[in-house]
């Protein structure tokens, strides 16, 4: 038996990833299509994990895995992280026979694995059964590793169309937080190209190349991948929550306190507009839309309301912040998603400003409500 640090971190992802899967499917928290996807990720690659885990530990061996277990799950898993994304970032999109066409490496694979499966069972020996060994033991997981970095490609490239389209706020859509997931897939896309380099390697020199460091970062960046998705999914529906709430509610704005016609035109734009929601707002944005220059606007700011247009905006957002947090109709709602709809872009930005302007943290100031 060969049991050592590295496998043994792949059998405990193994076993979480599999957990994972069961809490996700069994929860009536997460009955969404894409949750449902990603969680059919995570399964997928521990079980492919786990077939090559049990031969690199020596509890079967190599012909005896693809004679009896082995199939091409790993091929299942860009195809699948496609549909996450799609359906992630389009919830009402409808799959179509295009889509499903992405399927075919796997589909392939599976059966040229079935083939070798039977081959072996009716003739044992074959000089193109040992053909067709080579081929799944290499080519296959040189075009798998391919296919992996295609699909990557086409994943950034739809999360930068995401971002493009999707540039403008609007407070009847909330705003998807996708940079995380494109950082992924950057990652994904460098370990796939090293994937490549170390199959071609593998292929002149079998049994001398070590496919440990791959293998353990491919798995981290996965179940990665699952948890953040989990948990950007829960901080979203309560976003759509609290925002849903909030349009019955119709929270008050505050009176306009300056009779500058400048300062006016601002105060509409940003408080009955509700722009200042918008994480991405810039002040060479808000400039732009009342047609001013950038240093004639912030000028006019400090001078009236003496005060920098960041701070401005920060205080707009932490008396939003301060309304769900003093609100018992919020009062179940993390603060990583009150943070999010007040209009901060993460939760340490939206701690370090609500400390800043009111001199304590938003969990202080909602347990002294409380108290």
């Amino acid at each position: 038996m060969n049991f050592n640090v590295f496998n043994s971190i792949i059998l405990a992802g193994v076993i979480q990833g599999l957990l994972f899967g069961a809490i996700v499917f069994m929860s009536k928290k997460y009955k969404n299509k894409s949750v449902y996807i990603l969680a059919s990720i995570i399964v997928i690659y521990s079980l492919s994990n786990l077939q090559f885990y049990l031969q690199d530990v020596g509890i079967t061996s190599y012909d005896e895995l693809l004679r009896y277990y082995y199939i091409p799950w790993g091929n299942l898993v860009p195809v699948l992280f496609y549909f996450y994304v799609i359906s992630y970032l389009n919830p009402e999109y409808k799959f179509s026979t295009k889509d499903y066409v992405l399927s075919l490496p796997f589909i392939v694979s599976f059966l040229l694995a079935l083939i070798y499966k039977i081959g072996k069972a009716i003739q044992n020996e074959s000089s193109w059964l040992e053909h067709l060994k080579l081929y799944l033991e290499g080519f296959d997981e040189l075009i798998s590793a391919l296919f992996h970095i295609a699909i990557f490609i086409i994943l950034i490239t739809k999360v930068n169309q995401y971002k493009k389209s999707n540039g403008d706020f609007s407070f009847n859509t909330v705003k998807l937080h996708v940079d995380w997931m494109k950082s992924t897939f950057f990652a994904m896309l460098f370990v796939a190209v090293i994937w490549i380099i170390l199959t071609v390697m593998y292929m002149q020199r079998p049994g001398e190349i070590s496919f440990y460091p791959l293998w353990i970062s491919m798995a981290i960046l996965i179940y990665w991948f699952g948890h953040i998705g989990i948990y950007k999914y829960g901080i979203l529906e309560e976003r759509k929550q609290i925002r849903e709430k909030k349009r019955r509610k119709k929270l008050p704005i505050s009176e306009s306190k300056t009779k500058h016609i400048i300062i006016e035109r601002l105060k509409q734009f940003l408080e009955d507009e509700k722009r200042f929601l918008d994480a991405s707002l810039t002040l060479e944005k808000t400039a732009e839309a009342l047609e001013l220059s950038q240093g004639h606007l912030s000028k006019i700011i400090n001078t009236e309301l003496s005060i920098s247009f960041k701070d401005y905006i920060n205080t707009l957002r932490v008396e939003e912040a301060k309304l769900y947090l003093t609100d018992d109709d919020f009062s179940n709602y993390t603060l990583v998603a009150i943070g999010l709809e007040a209009g901060f872009n993460s939760k340490s930005a939206f701690n370090a400003s609500f400390k800043k302007i009111t001199g304590e943290t938003p969990s202080q100031f909602k347990n002294r409500q409380i108290n």
